[in-house]
């Protein structure tokens, strides 16, 4: 019996192999390898080259030759990020082995505006009473002159169950100031569910369409996403949203969705202008990078993709400002609700 069984297991091998390997061998892992791995990725995936204004084909020619196959570690993390810096979007990003984080947006790496926007301040010198922190993502309470006041961290994790009792505690206020300065990202249906405590008739907010193929125009089909009134209860008075430099990914799909509704006023700066979808993929060698897959149009037609969604009033701290415990960003948020 067990003869037999040898036999026929040897026959399963030998008759499989006519058709195609058994085992699939893993892809070579050498320097050139993994540079090819990665730049194939993105010609085939990579949804904004276009909006970027970057030659994906051109960058190959400048930067394929300088991997060879004694390329190091160092080497070729240099060169792939040198690459991929041209692109400057908030969702490219690689992790390689042993070293930091690499962001492929450069304030994301300089962080050189990274002090114009601080808690602590509206916390201790705008807030009236005491501000709520949940799971150190969401904060809210009151501000001087009966208005409300959200900040937004970052949207991933279980549905904001909150947002009904933040709403029915500010039925009888003035405003709403949502703050998504800083915000991380995260699921976007979660800034979805928020918005929709704002929201009176059925309004497309934008719409998405994927990278599916390897030439330059192909595409998936074109998906719209609406907002639509939700929750036991709605707030339709103004609404003041504050965005900074570092509001990216569902923190914008966020100021999309809201940006479409009469009582909206957008105060501060342009967003990060990263809000297709973010994907990650493995070079051979284990290290870790992401794309942008998507497209994302904004309902008024425009893509915001590089750029960043633009305020409809323009408003920035200072260092100089904050160290003096002024914030004028919700300052002038709060004049925007006065008005």
């Amino acid at each position: 019996m067990k003869t037999n069984f040898c036999f026929l297991l040897l026959a399963l091998f030998a008759f499989h192999s006519c058709e195609e390997p058994f085992f699939e061998a893993p892809p070579a892992n050498d320097p050139v390898t993994n540079f090819e791995n990665l730049w194939q990725t993105f010609h085939e995936k990579y949804a904004v080259f276009e909006q970027r204004g970057v030659d994906w084909n051109e960058l190959y020619t400048i930067y394929r030759p300088q991997i060879s196959d004694a390329s190091s570690d160092a080497e070729l993390f240099t060169v792939i990020t040198e690459m991929l810096s041209h692109l400057d979007d908030g969702h490219v990003s690689l992790m390689a082995t042993d070293r930091p984080f690499w962001s492929g947006h450069r304030e994301f790496r300089e962080r050189t505006e990274d002090l114009l926007f601080n808690l602590y301040v509206v916390k201790n010198h705008y807030v009236q009473g005491h501000l709520k922190n949940i799971n150190d993502q969401y904060f809210y309470g009151k501000l001087k002159g009966e208005i409300g006041y959200l900040y937004i961290h970052r949207l991933n994790g279980d549905k904001p169950a909150f947002i009904d009792d933040f709403i029915r505690e500010n039925q009888n206020s003035k405003g709403i100031i949502i703050d998504l300065r800083h915000n991380n990202g995260g699921d976007f249906t979660n800034g979805e569910v928020i918005a929709s405590r704002f929201a009176g008739k059925r309004t497309l907010a934008f719409s998405a369409q994927p990278k599916n193929g390897p030439g330059p125009d192909d595409f998936g089909e074109i998906v719209d996403y609406y907002l639509e009134a939700k929750g036991a209860m709605q707030f339709t008075k103004p609404v003041v949203v504050i965005t900074n430099g570092y509001t990216i990914s569902a923190g914008e799909n966020l100021a999309l969705y809201l940006r479409t509704l009469p009582q909206v006023t957008i105060v501060g700066d342009n967003t990060t202008g990263a809000m297709g979808e973010r994907i990650e993929k493995e070079m051979p060698n284990g290290w870790i990078y992401s794309i942008t897959a998507q497209i994302i149009t904004a309902a008024d037609g425009q893509v915001y993709e590089g750029p960043g969604i633009p305020p409809d009033v323009w408003s920035l701290n200072t260092e100089t400002d904050l160290s003096n415990n002024i914030d004028r960003m919700l300052e002038k948020a709060i004049a925007e609700i006065g008005e």
